[in-house]
C-alpha cells in the first residue's frame, strides 16, 4: 500500500485508512499477529521533503515472557517522520545518530510505502519484555506450572539449601 506523492497538494493531504491484519516476522521462525491497523495522519510537502505526522492504532498478539500465555496488547503509536529523497548523510555513514536522523526516512521520490511505515512503527511500539500483566508470576522453575493459575506441588516440597544456612543465621 502506497501514497503517491502527486496526491499531496499545496494544502497537504489528510489520510485515514484501515489496513487488514498481517504478520510481522521476528528473528528465526517467530512472528507476531497484528490486528487491523487504523492509520490517520497528515502529509505536507515542501522543498526539502515531506513531513508525515500521524497515529497508528492496532493490537498485537504477544506471548508473555514469564508464563508463555498468549495475550493481546493494544498499541496507540504517534509518529512524526520526515521523508526525503536525499541519500544518507555523512553522519549516518559514520554510524553517528542524532535526533534528525531518527525521524528522517529515505524514499524514492514517487511514493511512500505505508507497509514499511506500519511495520517499523509497530516494531518500535512493542515491549522488549512482553508481560501479560505487570504482576505475572510466571512458571514454576521445577514443574512448569503456570503460577498465575495457582500454586504447584513443588512449593510444599521445597527444602532449604544447606549452603545458605549460614546466611540465614546472619539475618
Amino acid at each position: 500500500m502506497y501514497i503517491e506523492i502527486k496526491e499531496i497538494g499545496p494544502e497537504g493531504l489528510a489520510i485515514s485508512r484501515s489496513i487488514g491484519a498481517f504478520r510481522l516476522p521476528l528473528s528465526g521462525r517467530d512472528s507476531i499477529q497484528v490486528d487491523t491497523v487504523h492509520l490517520s495522519g497528515e502529509l505536507n510537502k515542501d522543498a526539502d521533503g515531506i513531513s508525515f505526522a500521524g497515529r497508528i492504532e492496532t493490537a498485537a498478539k504477544l506471548s508473555c515472557s514469564r508464563c508463555l500465555e498468549e495475550y493481546s496488547l493494544s498499541l496507540e503509536l504517534p509518529f512524526d517522520l520526515f521523508y526525503t529523497t536525499e541519500p544518507e548523510s555523512a553522519a549516518a555513514a559514520d554510524n553517528r545518530i542524532d535526533d534528525d536522523l531518527i525521524t528522517r526516512v529515505h524514499y524514492d521520490g514517487v511514493r511512500i510505502d505505508l507497509q514499511a511505515l506500519l511495520s517499523e512503527q509497530v516494531y518500535l511500539g512493542l515491549p522488549l519484555k512482553p508481560l501479560c500483566r505487570p504482576d505475572c508470576l510466571g512458571l514454576c522453575p521445577r514443574c512448569g506450572t503456570n503460577l498465575n493459575e495457582g500454586d504447584c506441588a513443588c512449593a510444599e516440597k521445597r527444602t532449604e539449601d544447606p549452603r545458605l544456612r549460614v546466611l540465614k543465621n546472619l539475618l
